[in-house]
Formats: C-alpha cells, structure tokens, sequence
C-alpha cells in the first residue's frame, strides 16, 4: 500500500502558514479529527514523527462501535485482509469463560474486525489525506508556540531543520507519553505511573474462534499474587493470533516478560495448539494511559485525543473505539467554535462531551485502590451469577463498548413508536439520566454508566420514569420537581434492584461474599441518593416512594419465605406479584398523577392501571423466562427455578400433575442444570405457559380499562398502547395508534 500524500505546504513562513488546525500525530484518534475537520473544509496540518505504514504495539482489536466509525469515514474498503469477529469472551481466573455477542442488527452491527496497526493507521490516515488533510511524516514536534497562555502553533523538526507552523487549535495526539501535553501542563505532576503490554503473533494455532478472548486477571509467576493485568488472544486468521499481556500499573513486583511467559504457559497448559509455537515476530511493548480526566484534555487552543487523553479502558486496555470517537468529538467541538477573527475558539464543549460520553467507565479504573480492588473482587466472586445486579456490572464494567448490551436503558425495548406525538418524554427521560448520572458518578462512578445512553439515539427505553412522566402530562408540573422526582424513582428501584443480588449462602466459606458487601453497600447508597432527591417533591412524594419500597420489599420478603414450596397456590402468587412488582408499576402512576394535581378520579385511575399493568408485566416476563426468551434482564432460561422462585407457569404445571416428574425433580436438595432442563420441558408440555398468559392478557385489560376514563389525549394514548407492550414485548415501527384514539 503506497504511502499517503505528503504536503508540502509553506513550513517555513511562522504564523502564515493558513492552517486552521494542527494534529500532532496521525495515528486513530488523529487521523480522527482530521478526518472529520478536512470533510468541513477546514485546513488541516498532520505532522508524525514517523513514517507510514509503521507498526504499534496493540491489540488490533476492532468493537463494534469503532467498525461503525471506520465505515462512516470510508476506512473499511481499504481493510480487505480484516478478521472479523462476532462478539467477546472473557476468562476470569478461577471461572471459566462468558460470551458477550455483538447483538446482530446489519452488517456492521454483527461483528467486530482484527486489523493490525500498521494496515488500519494507514487506511485511516490516507482517509484523512483523501479528505483533504495534509501529512507531514518523519516530523518531529519539539515544542508548543505559546502566545502568553495560550497555544498558537509548534515548533516542528523537519528535514534537519527546525520550522515554527501556527494556527489557532492543536490537536494533541500524540500518544500516552505526549510531550506536546507535557509541555503546556495538561499531564499530572508528579506523573502518574504508566501502565504498559506487550505482543506478538502466533501462528499455526487450531483450535481458535471468531471471538476476542480476554483473560482477567494474571497472576505473578509463583501464582500467589494476582496483578492488575489482562491477557489477550484475538485471531488475525483462521489460524493465527495477536497474543500479549497488559498491566494497568508497573510496580517492582510485576516484570511484563515474565507475566507474557507466565500467560504462555497457561494458554498452552490449558489449549494443545499453544504449545511449543513461536511468536511471528518480535514482541513490542507499548506505554499505556489510565488517567483520563475531562477537565485535563483542553486549554487555550489545544485538545488532547486519545492515548494523550488516557482514554483506555482501565479493564481491558481497549482504546481504537476510544481514539476515533475522541477524534470525532475534538473535530465537531473546534468546527463548531472556529470563528473568522477569533483568536483562540472556546473548546470547553469538548469536556463536557467526553464527561457525558464517558461518564463513571473511566473514573472508577483510577479510583483509589481500595474501591477499585472493590470492583474487582466483586467480578470475580459473582463471575457465575445470574443475579440483575452482577449481570449489570458485569457488562457495564467489562464491555461498555456494546458487547451484550451494557447500559440498563439498552435492557429494555425502545418503545418511541409507542408514544403519541405531543410529549416531551424524550428530553425529559435524557434529564432524569443527567441528573442521574450527577448523583452517583463521585462516590460510585462505574454506577453512572446505567444512566447514560449508548450508542446513537437512546430512543425511549420502558422504564420507571417513562410511566411518571406520562401520568404527569395530565397537568402541569413543574419540570425541575419532575426530573428530579423522576430520578428519585429510577435510583430507588435501582437500590431494589441492587437488593436482589444479596445471597443467603457464602460464595465460598472462609472467604468474604464480595457480592453480598457490594449489593448492601449500593443498595443503601441509591436509596439514600432517592430520598435526598424526593425531597424536591415535598413530604407527599417522599412518603409514597418510601412506602412503595418497603411494600416491594416485603413482597421480595414473601417470595424467598416461599422458596422450593411446591404448595403456593395461584391467589398467593399472585399475590406476591402484587407486592414485589406491581407496586413498582403503580408508584410512578400515581406520582405522575399527584405532580400533575390531578383529579383524584385520574390518579385512582392511574394507580390501577399501573397494578394491573405490573401483574401483566411479570406474568409475561415468567413465561418468557420458561418458554426460552429474552427477558428484561437477560435472565438465562430457568434462573429463578434454579434458585427456588416459582413463577406461575411452574405452579400451574404442578396444579396440573401432582406427584409427578416435575415434582419429583423440584423436591430434590439440589438438581443439576440437566434437571432443571428436564423440568422446563415437562412445564412446555403443559398447557401452563398458555394460562400464564390468558391472565397476564387480562391483566392487561384490565389496566386499559382503568384508564378510559382519562382525557383522550397523547398521554392515555400513549399509556393505551403500553398495555399491549407489556405482553406482547414487540415495538414494531409504525403501530398503529388510530384504534387507540377516540
């Protein structure tokens, strides 16, 4: 592949030289930004110390979220040899492995890509020269030009000569030793200990799959100490590998050759056709950035992108996807505010952004060490838990780039197409995640990462809120108590939710129960954060939640006293469904209602549309859990039967046949995973799934009967169609809302 254009532009003429950006460093994160400025027509000045193609320690792992962005500029007909793969598998040390698959919605939605650096820095650097970008390679940048306090060029070395180029932003980009953001202060003092991998590639591997394997965490030689550190092997081919190792922190305890040797071992200990196979070249070790701060990536007429920015992900050392999105975000932030005339434009959008982008992933890899052993601790003890709360953890804090879906609004269907236009839910339901995010992010930051949105348009995911919100269009509320009684009720249910990953057994006795300390500590940590924030509603409002809760509770309560008893009858189940979920549905129904000061006709109305809406709910999500589909946590098939929940279907089926196989199997101490296969084929066999639902349908009606008396507006339209949704768990694009409109 020949290398890309080099342009000579004017080097030699200080503060004439015509270019409204300056990128030191064109690897991703720079050739990002010049990409996206060069496509506005904006003059753009590339400058790398080396020359292209040129190699660099990485990975060569390519997300689903950086295969979008390489194909939105253009990048990937130019990666014809790329390896793709369908998703990511992680090892944890003691565990086995879990599968994360790319949730399959195009092309480029379904797969990730292994492309080595010195193809991929290339292609997208000959993107950014294609769009009119220039390159200036083997040019050194020695220092910034300063103007007072602010950056107005640098002081480049080229062709044995030393030539000043100007212009009115810099783009620093020039990896995590960055001299550039050295040089102006926008680096810690004293600095902060750099974390460092090292790889190779193998070849003549057999037994690979089109998977990124991570392995979490390595240990030290002797095998007695566990070390900050990740391995990977990610294939190239059918039958070779880009294999190394990372530390997240030197120390004098960790040599990286010795923990490569040591990962080694352990691949070809545990997988045949690693042993004895030689790397393909030589290993290269590259330094890695974990310090990533908003505030410390701007400054008068400079960004930092990238590596320079420390934007790598503190657990599992990915960084392109980080790179072409930082790239993107500087280049939209500079076109926004670059001004004819305007010396220095205002670029504080630019942390903002990367604050909202990233908000909590970051910050927990640099908490201190105690919180962030804390983290770790609680993914490797709860590795093989189902429960909501280490499910959430377990994508938020290891795969946030989209491998199985991390976000909490992303668990749930977009249900836009079910909303009458005429509602401000949209931007209403993106303010209750702002203040979300600013109430958890200083004290449990990796929490924030359940309040934003992934990628693209959040859409309006079915939650909590969402009812609130409709209930409140009634009337006329005032929109900040809105929001922040709406918070409330997300933090609330997510403090219930974090409940439910409390186990009664140890994980392991004589060892501590890091997930029991982790549900407890956060459990009371939301709850507290809802009540500070339901204070805004007034003493009312407070008093319904803390009621609504404690009612929840004692339905959870009710659930596990009844655990493995075969003799629950439907009325009781129902019951408990009552308390456990529905209360949950009714709670913002009426608070909706009460912000509005509606009618107490309407928020009666509205409290029984939400109970009979909630029994639906979790009728729907018992046969969805039994018959072998999704439900809204991604629960595995069979989890609350494995632990002694009962759901209706299971109750039904032994109503039908007492004495039975399926009794047989459900009384025993502790029945195997092919036990409890058997006992979900005997509950399909049944006609128990089929009643399950005639009365969640009822249900259902019920709730829309409950609300025929309400207004004919877009918000009992709206809620009309809802109801459907909660059984039927299908969006599709354009329903028609006509029938529901009187």
């Amino acid at each position: 592949m020949p290398s890309p254009a080099i342009a000579d532009g004017r080097p030699d003429t200080a503060g004439g030289d015509g270019y409204d950006v300056i990128v030191v460093g064109a690897g991703p994160a720079g050739a990002s930004a010049a990409y996206h400025l060069a496509r506005r027509d904006r003059r753009v000045l590339m400058i790398d110390a080396h020359c292209f193609p040129r190699d660099k320690s990485c990975g060569d792992g390519l997300t689903r979220p950086a295969v979008r962005m390489l194909d939105e500029m253009g990048v990937l007909p130019f990666l014809p040899t790329a390896h793709k793969v369908r998703g990511v598998r992680v090892f944890m040390r003691g565990h086995g492995a879990r599968d994360f698959h790319y949730a399959h919605r195009s092309d480029l939605d379904g797969h990730g890509l292994v492309v080595p650096r010195y193809v991929l820095d290339e292609a997208i650097c000959r993107r950014a020269v294609a769009a009119g970008a220039d390159l200036w390679e083997q040019a050194r940048v020695t220092a910034p030009v300063l103007d007072t306090d602010r950056v107005v060029g640098v002081l480049v070395r080229r062709g044995g000569r030393t030539v000043e180029i100007r212009a009115p932003v810099v783009v620093a980009a020039d990896g995590a030793h960055s001299r550039l953001a050295r040089a102006i202060g926008l680096l810690p003092t004293p600095a902060v200990p750099l974390g460092f991998a090292i790889r190779s590639y193998l070849s003549d591997i057999a037994d690979l799959d089109d998977m990124l394997e991570i392995f979490l965490p390595l240990t030290d030689p002797s095998d007695r100490y566990v070390l900050p550190s990740y391995g990977w092997v990610f294939p190239t081919g059918s039958d070779s590998a880009n294999v190394g190792v990372g530390l997240f922190r030197q120390s004098e305890d960790a040599n990286l050759r010795r923990l490569l040797d040591g990962f080694l071992a352990r691949l070809g200990a545990d997988r045949p056709s690693f042993r004895l196979r030689l790397p393909g070249g030589k290993w290269t070790a590259a330094p890695l950035r974990f310090d990533f701060s908003p505030e410390r990536c701007i400054g008068p007429g400079v960004v930092l992108v990238g590596d320079a920015a420390g934007l790598v992900s503190p657990f599992t050392g990915e960084g392109i996807s980080y790179a072409l999105e930082s790239g993107k975000l500087a280049a939209d932030v500079i076109d926004r505010n670059l001004r004819p005339g305007r010396r220095t434009p205002d670029l504080y959008d630019y942390a903002l952004l990367l604050e909202h982008s990233y908000s909590g992933y970051f910050e927990t890899g640099r908490q201190s060490a105690r919180r962030y052993q804390l983290v770790w601790h609680v993914l490797e003890s709860t590795f093989d838990s189902e429960r909501p709360p280490y499910v959430l953890c377990r994508r938020a804090v290891l795969l946030p780039e989209g491998a199985g879906e991390p976000h909490l609004s992303r668990l749930i269907d977009d249900v836009a197409p079910l909303i009458a236009p005429g509602t401000d839910v949209r931007d209403d339901l993106l303010a209750v995640g702002e203040v979300m995010t600013g109430a958890v992010r200083k004290e449990w930051p990796f929490l924030a990462r359940l309040a934003v949105s992934g990628q693209g348009d959040p859409g309006i995911p079915f939650r909590p809120a969402l009812l609130l919100l409709l209930a409140s269009y009634l009337g006329d509320p005032d929109r900040d108590v809105l929001i922040h009684v709406g918070t409330a009720l997300e933090l609330g249910y997510l403090a219930a939710l974090a409940q439910l990953g409390v186990e009664n057994d140890p994980v392991d006795m004589g060892k501590p129960n890091w997930g029991n300390k982790f549900s407890i500590l956060v459990g009371d940590f939301l709850l507290a954060k809802a009540l500070q924030l339901s204070v805004h509603g007034g003493r009312s409002v407070m008093e319904l939640i803390s009621t609504a809760i404690a009612r929840a509770c004692r339905g959870r309560v009710a659930e596990l006293r009844h655990a493995f008893d075969v003799e629950v009858t439907e009325a009781e189940r129902i019951d408990i469904i009552a308390m456990k979920t529905a209360t949950l549905f009714e709670l913002p129904c009426t608070l909706g209602a009460c912000l509005a000061n509606a009618e107490p006709r309407h928020t009666r109305a509205l409290t029984r549309y939400g109970h009979h809406l909630g029994i639906a709910f979790q009728l729907t999500d018992d046969v969805l859990d039994i018959s072998g589909h999704a439900t809204t946590l991604g629960k595995p098939t069979g989890t609350d039967l494995r632990e002694g929940i009962y759901a209706l279907p299971v109750l039904t089926a032994l109503r039908q046949a007492p004495g039975s196989q399926l009794a047989a199997i459900l009384g025993q101490a502790s029945p195997d995973s092919g036990d409890i296969d058997h006992a979900i084929a005997l509950i399909r066999s049944t006609d128990a799934l089929s009643h399950t639902r005639q009365l969640a349908a009822q249900h259902a009606h019920h709730a829309a009967t409950a609300i025929t008396a309400l207004p004919s507006t877009p918000t009992r339209t709206s809620l009309l169609a809802l109801t459907d949704y909660a059984i039927n768990r299908t969006v599709t694009a354009r329903p028609s809302l006509a029938r529901l409109i009187e």
